[in-house]
């Protein structure tokens, strides 16, 4: 047995959590603000609550990742299927993106006729690499390759071979090849793109053919907020013997020859034979010595380089009356956004768990660059927050015609609030975008280069969102003999 310490509480520290201390290890989580689930958490004000960040839900279905480490745990999760997974706004244009595969490509091609054969091409062959890469998603395999476990992983199926050419190439490759390149068609693939790559056409043709192809896999409402899988993760974890505190910030790691010293802000003390980080790499370099900094900065000298988003969410509560329908996600693309589009997450009608009968919560968030905000000058910032709020409700008014005089209440929040909440370096997050020189053979690994010293978390591969994260964290349980 193991005394494993993971700093932080987030799905992916959670998931390694639950299936490690199961495994019989002695497991300690350290979360360092006051909720579980990091950015799939919450918050809440009197009756409502709001999730912060992560909304939607993926990885479900029999074979998704959160299906697998739910029937490894020997437990389900109520969720509630989509058969339109959001609507698309754009241009004057409202386009229902349908769980449905066949539904989607129909409606994409009633939208844009003139188009048609060349987005059933563009379709017909991103099908075709996620098709190839399916069998390696059954496996898991970890890259980049580092032992040889990982090799066997993902040469076990021949037929990915096929997938070579595509290594170097981009979603933006494939749109030139079949005449999309530059159409609206284009933009409304950046949008879905850049909401779970954290990049548009410059995506990994790879990854991006997963992306255009997961929600088709199962698209999930998940009542309450994403926190609520969060909370069970955690749940399991201490019926196993796993000991799980909020409020215990990491402030240092270091190594001695008896294992690893993790200490929090107020100088609490433990000694881990293994450290899980559940934390952005940014973060990991914050608290570990200098030592254990020089191995990291070898390891992961790529990332050195790269810039994550931020992201201005807004949350607000509006009466049931002026929505109008039922739907819970959609996106809006409007040139006076920072990256062109946001998303909205909207509560069901039905969901008790976020607000009272007759009122809803919604989350609306866009990308801003790393920088945007002034973070040295307080008045500057509550300037520059001001002027976006101003923006948003201004969507938000055309979108619910009502929105600015009848909104009950009002949340902005810059990259500010995620450093404060959620300790987020710089408030990035989502991962790096996953290009082809960042991502795959050329991403994060989970194996630091220190013994027994691991990384998890959107920062590592495969990176981007829940299923990334909770990818990662099965990476590393494996190092602790779980067999999923």
């Amino acid at each position: 047995m193991k005394q494993v310490v993971i700093v932080g509480g987030g799905i992916a520290g959670l998931t390694a959590a639950a299936l490690i201390a199961q495994e019989g290890h002695a497991v300690t989580v350290l979360e360092g603000s006051r909720e579980w689930g990091g950015s799939a958490g919450k918050f809440t004000r009197r009756d409502l609550t709001y999730p912060v960040g992560a909304t939607l839900g993926m990885g479900f279905e029999p074979g998704g990742i959160h299906a697998r480490v739910l029937d490894h745990l020997g437990v389900t999760h109520q969720v509630k299927p989509l058969d339109v997974v959001m609507t698309i706004r754009i241009e004057g244009r409202l386009i229902h993106y349908y769980q449905n595969r066949d539904a989607f490509l129909t409606e994409l091609t009633s939208h844009f006729p003139e188009q048609a054969s060349s987005i059933r091409a563009f379709f017909a062959e991103i099908e075709q690499i996620h098709e190839a890469i399916r069998p390696l998603m059954a496996e898991l395999p970890a890259l980049p390759l580092q032992d040889l476990a990982d090799v066997r992983r993902l040469v076990r199926h021949t037929k990915s071979v096929v997938l070579l050419p595509y290594f170097p190439l981009t979603i933006g490759h494939l749109l030139r090849k079949h005449r999309l390149a530059d159409t609206l068609f284009a933009q409304v693939i950046d949008g879905i793109l850049l909401d779970s790559m954290q990049t548009g056409q410059e995506a990994s043709a790879l990854l991006g053919a997963v992306a255009l192809s997961i929600y088709h896999e199962g698209a999930y409402y998940v009542p309450g907020g994403l926190y609520r899988l969060a909370e069970q993760l955690k749940e399991i974890a201490e019926a196993s013997g796993a000991t799980c505190l909020l409020g215990r910030k990491v402030t240092s790691i270091r190594k001695t020859p008896d294992g690893f010293l993790i200490e929090d802000r107020r100088g609490r003390l433990m000694l881990a034979d293994a450290v899980i980080c559940a934390v952005p790499l940014e973060g990991i370099r914050e608290v570990v010595s200098s030592d254990m900094r020089r191995t990291l900065r070898r390891t992961y000298q790529r990332q050195e380089k790269l810039q994550q988003w931020a992201t201005f969410t807004y949350y607000a509560a509006i009466p049931e009356s002026i929505i109008l329908s039922d739907e819970a996600f959609r996106q809006v693309h409007d040139p006076s956004l920072p990256s062109g589009h946001a998303f909205i997450s909207l509560s069901r009608p039905d969901d008790r768990l976020r607000a009272p009968a007759g009122q809803r919560t919604l989350t609306m968030s866009c990308h801003v660059p790393i920088g945007t905000f002034d973070k040295t000058d307080r008045k500057r910032y509550d300037e520059q927050v001001e002027v976006m709020s101003a923006i948003f409700e201004a969507i938000l008014e055309q979108q619910f015609p009502g929105f600015v005089q009848q909104a009950i209440e009002r949340h902005p929040g810059g990259p500010g609030a995620w450093v404060r909440y959620t300790f987020r370096p710089d408030g990035g997050v989502g991962g790096y975008p996953q290009r082809p020189s960042t991502s795959l053979l050329f991403a994060a690994p989970f194996r630091t280069g220190i013994n027994h010293f691991f990384a998890i978390g959107d920062t590592i591969f495969p990176g981007a969102g829940t299923i990334g994260a909770t990818t990662s964290a099965i990476h590393v349980a494996r190092q602790f003999d779980v067999r999923l």
